[in-house]
């Protein structure tokens, strides 16, 4: 009993580390294909720094969720795959050790892991978004740029525009304009085109 105990925790603390380091190294991974995807929104736009790392903590808990079965997937095998190598587990069985009792730890820490996952996706996850909407529709009002991407139609809430080029100071400056408006019913019945257009918050002069 003593045996399997310590065997049990030798198991249990080999797949922790793999778990936190793996887990680490794939959030940094996905975080940079994040910052990557919306560089060119946010480059040279005169954004502060901790405005830039509010984006990435409020989008980090939609991220955990694509992550962490990639995590445990890819720990499992490292560990597993190092064990049998090593005939560790070959060793356990040898001395009478059942290998089910020994995983023990790992299974309850795999049902500990989906009953958090279950809670994180269904709080953390729409409060991230929340703060990261409000955010971005905050920096709307001051940058309005950065509200609209070229090529696409972008829904601004009374009303969608698409643009086919951004250009000039703070990118104001629009070429080819369709803005499709809204009613009171929120349909579309109000399309606005123009060769040109420019930007202008509510907070300028």
């Amino acid at each position: 009993s003593e045996m399997c105990i310590r065997d049990s925790l030798y198991i249990f603390k080999s797949y922790l580390k793999t778990l936190a380091s793996t887990f680490c190294i794939l959030m940094l991974i996905f975080l940079l294909q994040s910052v990557w995807l919306y560089i060119s929104e946010l480059a040279g736009k005169d954004l502060e720094l901790d405005i830039i790392l509010k984006f990435l903590i409020n989008g980090s808990p939609r991220l955990v969720i694509l992550v962490l079965p990639l995590t445990i997937l890819l720990s499992s095998i490292m560990v597993f795959g190092s064990l049998s190598e090593n005939y560790e587990f070959a060793a356990m069985k040898s001395t009478g050790i059942s290998l089910i009792r020994c995983m023990t730890g790992l299974f309850l820490v795999h049902i500990a892991i989906g009953v958090g996952s279950f809670y994180f996706s269904n709080h953390l996850i729409p409060y991230g978004e929340v703060k990261s909407y409000n955010l971005r529709r905050n920096l709307a009002k001051l940058k309005p740029a950065i509200a609209i991407r070229e090529g696409i139609f972008n829904d601004l809430g009374q009303m969608s525009i698409k643009v086919k080029r951004k250009y000039g100071e703070d990118e104001r400056l629009l070429e080819d304009v369709i803005i499709h408006e809204k009613t009171d019913d929120y349909k579309n019945r109000i399309v606005i085109k123009a060769k040109n257009g420019e930007l202008k918050s509510k907070t300028t002069d």
